[in-house]
Formats: structure tokens, C-alpha cells, sequence
């Protein structure tokens, strides 16, 4: 190697160096002015609250205030094409949900790719969605349910709206049974709920239905998620009923890609610690919501893997675009 070469070398090594110390620093000061969570539905609902709760314990962990911001619109889809395109310095994140992570990118362009756009934090809640009848219901179980919409009943199912998560996934179990169960949208769960309790609907597929469980205005006959809801850990999934489809709900705070890896981990371990926290989780029970932990890794694989599920749902009922 002649002394040219030698000098390059050591000075390509050298950037490298400096490189390196400069990201590691970046990271080691990092936060050093407030940071922003972005929220893409409006004030008041349970992901914009339980948000700002994690917002105000994560503040003095981090030595930074942290800022709410509501971005409501397109189904949270705008928001979510906003942060994509921010500086990936840790300063702007989103705690968003199951819809536009992977339903609403699975049936229509969006503007951003989900998986290669953001860099998952982790997740910390997700409601359980339920399939609900009311408790005077002949239907004793999901497998009875759908015995009955085989032999000739045709059943009625109101969701919080069409081609949502919990549409997708009882219209898989139509297809796939040959079960006749006729969708009936509504404008959210609340008003799905009262249309079953009102015998409007057969069958309600919404969740913060425990109380109405509990109360034994309503009978829960299986949950849509990938696991049981730890409130009534007898009630199985669609997928232990036999029906291979789920809705698995996530709650959870992402960035942009090409965030530094060591922020992205500073930011896991101290969200990580407040949704772990007792004062957290008992926050969360008064809304009536889990908490759902998974890393970063966990939301990401969550993501990729329901992505391709949805779109797959979506092209075979002819509303993928």
C-alpha cells in the first residue's frame, strides 16, 4: 500500500470515528427541547387520553415536556402521511392504531408504507374487540352462532364501519363458513352497541364491552384478537373457534424512519416503564382499556405480518385499489 493509499485510509477511518462519536453524542443529549406526539384522531378519545397520560409520566423520565398534538383526518391516514415526511431526529412521533397501520393502507393508496416509512417504539394498549350478542341471545358460543347463519338465519353483525378491522374479519368467516351474516355499519362502537342492545342487530363486533358483560346485558362469544382478554379468560378467540382469521388491535407510538436507533431505544425503555407502571395501568382500567406491551420489534413484526393479512381480506371482497 503506498503512502497515498495509507493516508486515504486513515482518513476515511478517522470520519468514521468522528462519525460515530457525534451519533452516540446525539444521541446521549437527546432530548434537548420538547417533543411532539402526534395524535391522528381528534381531543377526548380514549387514544388521544391515554396518550396524554403517557405523555405527562414519560416527561420528568426524559427531562423534556411532551406535546399532544391533535391532526384529525382520513381515518388518521393524514396525520400519519405528516409525520412520515418529518425530520427523523425523535422530536416528532405518532401514537397511532390498528386502522392506519395496516386496514386503511390495505384497501387504498395512503401516501406512506407503514412498514418502510415508520420505526416502531412500542406498543402499550389495544381493546379487545368482541363478538357480542345480547344476553338473551339463543346463541350460546361462536360455534352455535354460526351453526345458526348456516341453517337458513340470516344474522345481522353492526360494526363502528365498513371495511374496518372487525368487518374484514367476520366477513372472512362468512366467506369461509358460508355463514349469511349481513353487515350493518354504524357510526362507532357505541352506536353498534346500542343497536344490539336495542335487537336492531343480532350481533355487535365493537369493544369496551365489559361492563355490559359484566352486567349481563350482553353475552361475549369470542374475541377477534390473536389472544384471549386476560377479563374473561374463558372466552376463546375466532382462531381457537376454528375460524382462521383475527383482529389483533394495537395501540401504539412510532417514528420516522431513519430515526437513530439509540433515540428509538431511549424512547422504548422510558414509554416502556410508564405503561408498565401501576399508576398507569390503573389510569387505563378507569377508561375501560388494556395494557397491551409489545417492543418495537414485536409492533413491527405486528404490523408487516397484518399488512399482508388485510390486503389479502381486501383483494379477495374486491376493495383493494
Amino acid at each position: 500500500m503506498s503512502f497515498s493509499q495509507f493516508k486515504k485510509l486513515t482518513l476515511a477511518l478517522a470520519a468514521g470515528v468522528v462519525g460515530l462519536t457525534a451519533l452516540f453524542a446525539s444521541a446521549e443529549e437527546y432530548p434537548s427541547r420538547p417533543v411532539t406526539i402526534v395524535v391522528p384522531y381528534g381531543a377526548g378519545g380514549t387514544t388521544d387520553i391515554s396518550a396524554r397520560k403517557l405523555a405527562a409520566m414519560a416527561e420528568p423520565l426524559i427531562g423534556q415536556p411532551i406535546v399532544v398534538e391533535n391532526r384529525p383526518g382520513g381515518s388518521g391516514t393524514n396525520a400519519m402521511r405528516s409525520v412520515a415526511a418529518a425530520k427523523p431526529d425523535g422530536y416528532t412521533l405518532i401514537a397511532t392504531t390498528s386502522s392506519p397501520l395496516f386496514v386503511t393502507p390495505a384497501l387504498r393508496p395512503v401516501g406512506y408504507d407503514p412498514v418502510k416509512d415508520f420505526v416502531p417504539i412500542l406498543n402499550y394498549s389495544g381493546p379487545f374487540h368482541g363478538v357480542l350478542v345480547k344476553a338473551d341471545s339463543p346463541y350460546q358460543n361462536i360455534n352455535e352462532l354460526i351453526e345458526g347463519a348456516k341453517s337458513g338465519s340470516t344474522l345481522t353483525y353492526g360494526t363502528a364501519g365498513a371495511m374496518g378491522g372487525a368487518h374484514l374479519a367476520f366477513t372472512s368467516v362468512s366467506r369461509e363458513t358460508g355463514a349469511d351474516l349481513q353487515h350493518v355499519p354504524f357510526d362507532g362502537g357505541a352506536a353498534a352497541t346500542a343497536a344490539v342492545l336495542g335487537g336492531h342487530v343480532n350481533i355487535s363486533l365493537v369493544p369496551a364491552y365489559r361492563d355490559l358483560v359484566q352486567d349481563s346485558q350482553l353475552r361475549l362469544l369470542a374475541v377477534l384478537d390473536g389472544t384471549r382478554d386476560p377479563d374473561f379468560p374463558d372466552v376463546p378467540t375466532l382462531k381457537e373457534s376454528g375460524y382462521d382469521v383475527e383482529f389483533p388491535s394495537v395501540v401504539g407510538v412510532v417514528a420516522p424512519a431513519g430515526t437513530d436507533p439509540a433515540i428509538v431505544s431511549k424512547l422504548e425503555q422510558v414509554f416502556t416503564q410508564v405503561a408498565a407502571s401501576d399508576e398507569y395501568k390503573a389510569f387505563m382500567a378507569k377508561l375501560n382499556q388494556p395494557v397491551r406491551i409489545m417492543t418495537g420489534e414485536e409492533l413491527g413484526e405486528t404490523i408487516a405480518r397484518n399488512l399482508e393479512t388485510y390486503r389479502a381480506l381486501a383483494k379477495e371482497m374486491g376493495q383493494s385499489k
